[in-house]
């Protein structure tokens, strides 16, 4: 019988390839099919429908690319019924591939890695990557491979661009910021496991504040209404829109952010809940503030 390592590579190879197969045949359909297409910078309906075709299909890093990022494309296109369906057969086949590696997000494995000096450490790397390795597909940015594409559903009127710097921040149990350090090889986790340990009681919970990224957005106005009586929408936008052609074949009003807002906006100042500073060394993991801090029993 296959071992549980054998299994999960077996998923995880079958996965990939099911949404490499989907990606292909949207790709494909896209490009054969006549319709309106618009893509940031691009300068003509073919050059923006091959863009848009590279932006969906790319699911590796680049060879500059940063990891735990995902490329951005921002555009817009037109699609017959075909298209459509070849698109939601993409997406159904990045869930699949999300729900596999998630059931894995949580296990890691100790293999021996270079150290950059001609010698080998051992080092606790997340199983996914492992396997991934593995199947000679270390290139693969999960992040962009989970990214579906969007799929409007009704007739596009008129599309306008927003970019905001923002971060994630999620609220973590003293726990799960002891087992996320255990998992580190990180000089300095140790003190850092010290440190949460020296914590009052009552504090409980602290921020993991992840760092800004870039989140594209596009308001969407419909002529009439969507599938859901909408006549606007706003939606996530790193990838190009996708809406259905019907009968009309009229170009979309669209409107791509202006050089005033720059590619590069600065990050919002709020006040937030966070103390400025991390509390610790390894993990940008921060108290909240004193005053919202629970305070001691008397």
């Amino acid at each position: 019988m296959p071992t549980h390592h054998e299994q999960h590579t077996l998923a995880v190879a079958t996965a990939l390839r099911e949404l490499e197969r989907a990606l292909e045949q949207l790709t494909a359909a896209m490009s054969h099919q006549a319709g309106p297409a618009s893509a940031e910078h691009a300068g003509s309906e073919q050059q923006a429908r091959r863009v848009i075709c590279e932006a969906w299909a790319a699911i590796d890093y680049e060879q500059a690319g940063e990891v735990n990022r995902s490329p951005v494309c921002l555009g817009v296109a037109g699609a017959n019924a075909a298209v459509i369906a070849r698109a939601t057969a993409v997406n159904l086949a990045k869930s699949k591939l999300r729900d596999v590696c998630s059931a894995l997000s949580n296990l890691r494995v100790r293999v021996p890695v270079k150290d950059g000096r001609g010698g080998r450490v051992v080092k606790s790397l997340p199983l996914v990557r492992v396997i991934l390795r593995e199947l000679q597909r270390s290139d693969v940015n999960l992040l962009a491979a989970y990214r579906k594409v969007p799929i409007l559903t009704g007739r596009v009127a008129r599309v306008v661009y927003t970019r905001a710097c923002t971060r994630a921040v999620y609220r973590k149990t003293r726990e799960e910021i002891a087992a996320m350090l255990s998992t580190t090889d990180r000089p300095g986790a140790e003190e850092d496991q010290a440190k949460l340990a020296a914590l009052p009681a009552r504090e409980t919970h602290l921020g993991l504040v992840k760092e800004h990224y870039t989140n594209v957005r596009a308001n969407v106005w419909f002529h009439g209404l969507d599938s859901r009586n909408r006549g606007r929408v706003q939606v996530a936008a790193e990838l190009p829109l996708l809406y259905p052609l019907g009968r009309s074949k009229e170009t979309p009003e669209i409107v791509y952010p202006g050089a005033e807002e720059g590619s590069a906006p600065s990050p919002r100042q709020r006040t937030g809940k966070l103390e400025d500073t991390p509390y610790l060394t390894t993990l940008p993991v921060h108290r909240y503030r004193s005053d919202l801090r629970p305070r001691p029993r008397r």
